[in-house]
This record gives structure tokens, C-alpha cells and sequence, in this order.
């Protein structure tokens, strides 16, 4: 039996999914066919066209960023110009999504940078706007980087 080692930990990555193999892709694409048509994951494979052995060996490293449950909270931690006005248009777009805003923390500017951390909620239904609001937000003058730092 193989004990674990150092080297056998999980780590994990976001990483754009334009940039993954077909393979992984298209086990994505049957997870999503199963979730939003309730077919069977057999029925899904068929209709994708990738063989069961691709599905099943790659099944269980997938997971959507933002996964089950009814509520979500996650955060995100941005660089910001030190200009008047630029926070509160960041929390105009979050508040725009209808997403809860739960706590923000922000730090002096230092070098004309700013730097806050904002922790959000939001719900099961509204979870496919979230990418539409991080980029409304990354786009947005005055915001340097955005990243998201943590989801439950």
C-alpha cells in the first residue's frame, strides 16, 4: 500500500478554463449537462462524446469554483488608486448584483495605493453573475488588481 507523502497533497489552482485540454473541458461540459438537464451522467457522456474512461478519471479533480449550497460567501481583495469615490463604485456594482456585502476592511494608502478586502454573499441563483460583477469591477479606473482570495 502506497502511504502519503509531501508530495501526494492536493493543491489547487484557479485557472482559466479556456486555457484547459479538451479532455478536461469536456468533463466539465458533462457535469453541467447532468446539473442543468438532470440526465445521466451516461446519457451526458454519449451526447458529449468523450469515452466513460475519460469521464471517470478525471470526475473526481473537478469541482466548479462556486459549488452547492444556498448561500455563498467569498472574498476579494483589491489594489485601489487613493482617489475619493473609487470604493464606493466598486460597492455600487457588488450592491447592482443584488450580493450582500458582509464585512469590508480597508488600509491606509500607501504610495497612492489603497488596499481593501471585501467579503461578499450572495445566493445559489445569482452564483452565474459573479464573473460578470468581478470583471465589471476589474475594468472599473482607479482598480489596480482584484483577486479572490477565499469561498466557502
Amino acid at each position: 500500500m502506497k502511504r502519503k507523502n509531501e508530495n501526494d497533497k492536493r493543491e489547487y489552482y484557479i485557472v482559466d478554463r479556456r486555457i484547459l485540454p479538451n479532455s478536461i473541458q469536456s468533463v466539465i461540459m458533462v457535469n453541467d449537462l447532468v446539473q442543468q438537464e438532470k440526465i445521466s451522467k451516461y446519457e451526458a457522456i454519449k451526447k458529449i462524446g468523450i469515452s466513460r474512461s475519460t469521464y471517470y478519471k478525471y470526475k473526481d479533480y473537478i469541482k466548479p469554483f462556486f459549488e452547492g449550497g444556498k448561500d455563498k460567501v467569498f472574498s476579494i481583495h483589491l489594489s485601489l488608486v487613493d482617489e475619493p469615490g473609487i470604493l464606493a463604485r466598486v460597492l455600487d456594482i457588488i450592491a447592482g448584483e443584488q450580493m450582500n456585502i458582509l464585512t469590508i476592511v480597508q488600509n491606509i494608502a500607501i504610495d497612492g495605493i489603497g488596499r481593501a478586502t471585501i467579503s461578499i454573499q450572495t445566493t445559489e441563483n445569482l452564483l452565474r453573475r459573479i464573473e460578470g460583477m468581478l470583471e465589471s469591477i476589474s475594468q472599473l479606473e482607479g482598480v489596480k488588481e482584484l483577486r479572490v482570495i477565499g469561498s466557502n
